[in-house]
């Protein structure tokens, strides 16, 4: 019974060894079976080629891209001069053409054609008038040198003498009164000239009819204009730009001015008026750009981009090839090669030039930036460089 009891032993024993060992071999082997697929996957990790371009430093044409709306340097309303008159001819629509002083309108004028008239005819009566106290004078004159020489031989007395020359100055008299009537006729008369003038409407600038507000036959009022005026020879638009711009913008800075009805064309102008003073709203200052426009080209309510002109200034540059764009956040990112690894970077730039794009924040000069081939890569993946380009 106890040779039973010790073979059982030593088979479990036999046993439990050889399970042992099984499992350990089954353990092995899947060991190094797991280190085989590590080692099979290492090998078969991408490598993905790249061309890369090193961040530099450039001299860029500094410039601010700007939006506004063209309007007339000049418009004016013309208002007539004379109210409680019809309006009796008015000689221009709208979308015509006049020069500075052209005929516009003209109102009813036979009361003031009356009036005029009259003082004609006052002042012809005292010009007569006076030429008839010059005729009376010269007689008086005459009487007084020959009455003179009689009282000196004594043939007259003092008394008669004393008579003329009262009657002499009082002719002066008449005679300074005349030419006041005179004066004053002829000051009538041209007050009364200036009043027929106003029955007139003249354009004060030359430019486009762009508004009629009347129309014939009505009654002209002082506080109602007749028609507008826009001058177009010069236009103006008014565009604002941030605090942070405003220092760098002076007076006479040249723009380049595009308007989508002319694709492709490229007007000159410069900015004329500065606003001193920022809007505490929005934090935002007011320029006034003028074009000149002696064709005719440019209109009222078009809309305009604008590029003011600012000059050089140095700055940190890649490719614009390299730029990628984080999915609805509209920020930038690129990949830069370390250690044969691409790595993400996020960046803040500033001006896109030409095939420049000026970095702002977040690299150096001299990194190694991909411009080819980023659309496969992936934070920390290896790459293998196949080129190296220019920014």
């Amino acid at each position: 019974m106890r040779n039973n009891a010790t073979s059982k032993r030593k088979t479990g024993f036999v046993i439990a060894l050889m399970s042992i060992f099984i499992f350990s071999g089954f353990a092995l082997h899947n060991y190094w079976k797991f280190k085989a697929r590590q080692k099979e996957e290492t090998k078969r990790e991408e490598i993905v080629p790249v061309e890369v371009a090193s961040s530099e430093k450039r001299h860029l044409d500094w410039t601010l891209e700007q939006t506004g709306d063209i309007r007339s340097l000049q418009e004016v309303d013309v208002y007539p001069k004379v109210p409680g008159r019809i309006i009796e001819k008015i000689l221009v629509e709208k979308g015509d053409l006049v020069r500075k002083g052209d005929l516009v309108a003209v109102l009813e004028d036979r009361t003031i054609r009356a009036q005029l008239k009259e003082a004609e005819a006052a002042l012809e009566s005292a010009k007569a008038n006076l030429d008839q106290v010059k005729a009376n004078l010269v007689v008086i004159q005459k009487d007084r040198a020959r009455l003179q020489d009689l009282v000196q031989g004594h043939a007259i007395s003092q008394q008669k003498m004393d008579r003329i020359d009262a009657q002499y100055e009082a002719t002066l008299a008449g005679k300074k009164l005349a030419i006041a009537q005179i004066e004053r006729a002829e000051a009538t008369l041209q007050r009364l000239k200036i009043l027929y003038e106003d029955h007139r409407i003249y354009a004060p600038i030359g430019g486009y009819v762009s508004s009629r507000y009347v129309d014939q036959g009505a009654m002209s009022n002082l506080k109602k204009p007749i028609t507008r005026i826009s001058s177009k020879e010069t236009v103006k638009i008014v565009t604002m730009v941030t605090e942070q711009d405003y220092p760098d913008i002076k007076k006479g800075m040249e723009a380049d001015v595009r308007v989508d009805s002319f694709p492709g064309r490229v007007f000159k102008g410069f900015i004329a008026v500065i606003n001193p003073t920022l809007d505490p709203a929005t934090r935002t200052g007011e320029l006034e750009i003028h074009v000149p426009n002696k064709d005719q080209t440019l209109r009222s309510g078009m809309f305009a981009h604008i590029r003011l002109l600012l000059g050089e200034r140095e700055a940190t540059v890649i490719s614009k090839d390299a730029l990628n764009r984080l999915p609805g956040t509209g920020n930038f990112y690129v990949y830069v090669v370390e250690n044969n690894k691409a790595a993400m970077k996020n960046i803040r730039i500033g001006l896109i030039q030409g095939n420049y794009a000026e970095i702002k924040e977040g690299l150096d000069v001299g990194e190694q930036v991909v411009v080819k081939g980023q659309n496969r890569l992936k934070d920390g993946m290896l790459v293998k460089v196949k080129g190296k380009g220019r920014v």
